[in-house]
């Protein structure tokens, strides 16, 4: 898990500075690093790399028993990289609203889970609503936005698999480079 965390923290500190790039954190369901980097005016992909605690809908697959388990919720832990498409309409000079989409990958581990060493991989796409607005004097951007997302958790061929549907919400500061 270290080596996962310092390969993504290195991915994120390998883009190159420019006039393009806002860095920062971000809150709520996420906590974590938050970067943007601008291709266009309108075209940007904003990508998170988080800790969160989550409730989410879940079916699981049991292999064992060849059936599923379904519609009930479970509370998560997850450590995510989540990068994410985003086109943004100007409401005002400083003001914009966003959507788009991304992908969520990443280990998740459940609150209540009879196994406490239980740690699973995750994958998932998600979509992405938001609104930013920046300021003036100060290069900064404060952005918050809602994140409806499916995903799968698994640990390996022989064992369970769980999809799930979950959310989360996200309030970003981002200093502008």
């Amino acid at each position: 898990m270290k080596k996962i965390f310092t390969l993504c923290i290195a991915a994120l500190a390998a883009v190159s500075v420019s006039a393009q790039h806002e860095i920062g954190v971000i809150v709520g369901g996420l906590n974590g690093l938050s970067h943007k980097y601008w291709f266009s005016d309108n075209v940007a992909v904003q990508t998170d790399l988080a800790v969160g605690l989550t409730v989410a809908y879940c079916n699981t697959y049991s292999r064992l028993i060849n059936s599923y388990t379904g519609g009930y919720a479970q509370s998560k832990y997850d450590f995510t990289l989540n990068p994410n498409l985003a086109y943004h309409f100007d409401m005002s000079h400083a003001l914009k609203v966003y959507v788009g989409g991304g992908l969520n990958i990443g280990m998740i581990s459940y609150l209540k889970n009879t196994n406490p060493n239980f740690i699973a991989g995750k994958a998932g796409a998600n979509a992405l609503v938001g609104l930013s607005c920046g300021f003036r004097k100060v290069p900064l951007v404060m952005a918050f936005d809602f994140r409806p997302g499916y995903g799968i958790a698994f640990t390996d061929e022989k064992s369970d698999y769980t999809h799930f549907f979950d959310w989360k919400l996200g309030l970003a500061l981002r200093y502008v480079l």
